[in-house]
């Protein structure tokens, strides 16, 4: 029993791992220039806190004004 445990583990141990030489990553790292920013993801980036904001403020009121006309409907 334990002969087939040790030529299956053998087997998974030679054809498990790939040789790094051989193997190149799809992203490079690299440092953030501060003197260069990229201009696309700032605008991205503020163009969404924008939007995202909007939203609240927009919803905000929604809310507001419900609260507004069930209270004046309790009321009456």
């Amino acid at each position: 029993m334990a002969a087939p445990l040790q030529a299956v583990r053998r087997l998974l141990r030679s054809s498990g791992g790939l040789n790094p030489t051989f193997s190149r990553s799809a992203f490079t790292a690299r440092k953030d220039d501060p003197n260069n920013p990229n201009w696309v993801k700032v605008g991205l980036s503020l163009g969404a806190t924008a939007a995202i904001w909007m939203l609240i403020f927009k919803q905000h009121n929604e809310h507001l004004a419900e609260y507004e006309r069930r209270k004046a409907e309790q009321g009456s």
